[in-house]
């Protein structure tokens, strides 16, 4: 059995191993998760599941995953009763990504020295990466709340087009009627995180076969 460890462009690795759009992987899974890829049914989503551009993932009640993106070990954690799209386009060791949030709640944490195209979009608003760390709650009733933790958020508002920047320790507020807020964030509405402050650095390991049907294990190390 051959071992591989991750280096600097996980995206050249899983490109040379698995082919195809593949653009994170899973690295905690608690609960009820699915994902729907193409006109496939739902499956079960598992700790290391490779994720593809277009795969939509669901989490039912208690359910949670996280996930790591390829090129910049950015981190999407999606908690319970949420639905989203995650879409990625490669441009040489990059993805741009594209969160289509339908519903839940989740969280982005991107790189201080990796802030790459990221955006999370809803039907009433599009959240844009200045920063590195921030929440996401979407309600079909009352909109949409963004909860910045670090750094800096472009919101904006599909309805009225107006555009307002939310730093950290701020919470903007996207409404369906058009109007953008924004307001000191109370501590108590941080949803919380599942995985936690882990510490130190986390490893996960995959197997598969290659052409030749050998069985191998991918190893990723990441924070």
């Amino acid at each position: 059995m051959q071992f591989f460890k991750s280096g600097l462009s996980l995206i050249l690795i899983f490109s040379l191993l698995f082919g195809g759009e593949k653009i994170a992987v899973a690295t905690k899974v608690i609960g009820s998760v699915e994902f729907v890829r193409g006109k496939d049914f739902a499956k079960s989503l598992n700790k290391g599941h490779i994720v593809e551009s277009g795969d939509m993932i669901s989490t039912g009640k208690g359910g949670f995953v996280a996930l790591l993106f390829i090129d910049d070990k950015s981190a999407l954690k999606i908690k319970e009763n949420t639905e989203v799209i995650i879409s990625g386009n490669k441009n040489n060791r990059a993805i741009a990504k594209r969160i289509g949030l339908k519903g839940g709640t989740i969280r982005a944490q991107i790189g201080k020295q990796q802030n790459r195209d990221f955006s999370v979009q809803t039907s009433v608003s599009v959240a844009s990466v200045k920063g590195t760390d921030f929440w996401v709650v979407s309600d079909k009733n009352d909109g949409d709340s963004i909860i910045v933790i670090e750094g800096v958020i472009q919101l904006t508002n599909k309805i009225s087009g107006n555009i307002i920047d939310i730093p950290s320790g701020i919470t903007g507020l996207s409404t369906k009627d058009g109007k953008l807020q924004s307001y000191s964030t109370d501590p108590k509405t941080i949803p919380q995180d599942p995985s936690g402050n882990e510490g130190g650095n986390q490893k996960l390991r995959i197997e598969f076969k290659d052409a030749s049907g050998k069985k191998k294990i991918l190893v990723i190390e990441y924070n």
